[in-house]
């Protein structure tokens, strides 16, 4: 039996809100309640706040807004759809298919929908398209133990080199994605527990200078919980594509996710504070000058000769050259 959602999010007044229909969500971390007027509101002027704090958008910025078609993403482009009217900016969306059966399939069609209704330009392509494989095709490798990466490691590889192409495409001059602040916890203590401090460093939120062949991109939800836009995309009815990730649970990342809901349940502000905790770093740590080459492969902007993304691509194109034989 499905549970109702706002119990879910507001579980102890769950029934109050049913009856009197007032609040809608209670902060923890700040000890207030919002109505759904006020719950909205906040979350758009929390996007605004977040937008101007780290400088992320520019006053005639060409914006494309990686829209997966899950409920964080779709929720994004509703609150800038209404925050950029009031500037000469452009909105396109650019949507990427993983190649996960049960679940991408779903996604375009929504993406597709919202597109058409907001009167946003839609750029789409596949991993399958780009690389010659789908994350299935890695899930297979995995399971057989031919690779050692889980899906999730080629996924988040090859979405960020996809998700640059199709902004370049777009002619765009900054990417955006609604990574929250759940997401960005998640990262920098898997960075940690990784010992990957030249990662961690490189890790910021304000928007990084222009490089040739790569689309700044930014996180405006970076300070608002997973929670918080999920309740955003409920309360306006938003069409997303619940559908779980089958891969999901074999990260690293789904464990620090389950352990940092757990803590953040325990003790408000957790998460807030493992984001302060990394400014706090970078402010102490040197500044490192990278030193970049591009790509042999595709041209994209890399420390190595050849791209992440290609590299991944290569080891399955061995194992498939391997398999024949």
């Amino acid at each position: 039996m499905l549970r109702d959602p706002i119990a879910v999010i507001f579980p102890i007044h769950g029934t109050m809100l049913r009856f009197f229909n007032m609040y809608v969500y209670y902060k923890r971390d700040a000890g207030r309640y919002f109505s759904k007027e006020e719950f909205l509101n906040y979350v758009e002027k929390k996007t605004i706040r977040t937008i101007q704090k780290y400088d992320m958008l520019r006053y005639d910025d060409t914006i494309a807004v990686a829209v997966s078609g899950g409920k964080d993403s779709v929720s994004l482009l509703y609150v800038l759809d209404k925050i950029e009217k009031k500037f000469p900016t452009e909105l396109v969306i650019v949507h990427v298919d993983e190649g996960i059966s049960g679940y991408s399939e779903l996604s375009y069609p929504i993406v597709a929908r919202h597109a058409k209704k907001l009167g946003y330009r839609l750029y789409h392509t596949s991993f399958k398209d780009l690389f010659g494989f789908t994350i299935d095709d890695v899930a297979k490798y995995y399971f057989e133990q031919k690779v050692d990466l889980e899906p999730c490691s080629f996924c988040g590889e090859w979405r960020r080199w996809a998700l640059n192409k199709l902004a370049l495409e777009a002619g765009a001059t900054v990417l955006v994605t609604a990574h929250t602040l759940d997401d960005f916890a998640q990262t920098i203590m898997m960075n940690i527990l990784r010992n990957a401090l030249s990662r961690l460093s490189r890790l910021v939120l304000s928007r990084e200078k222009t490089i040739e062949g790569f689309v700044p991109r930014v996180h405006p939800f970076v300070e608002l919980y997973e929670k918080e836009t999920a309740l955003y995309a409920h309360l306006l009815e938003l069409e997303h594509n619940d559908a779980p990730c089958p891969y999901a649970e074999l990260s690293m990342r789904w464990d620090l996710r389950l352990f940092l809901y757990q803590q953040e349940e325990k003790h408000p502000g957790t998460l807030y504070n493992i984001l302060r905790f990394h400014q706090s770093l970078l402010r102490e740590l040197p500044q490192q000058k990278i030193t970049l080459k591009r790509c042999q492969l595709c041209g994209y902007p890399t420390t190595t000769d050849i791209c992440r993304a290609h590299y991944l691509e290569r080891i399955l194109r061995s194992l498939k050259l391997v398999s024949r034989f």
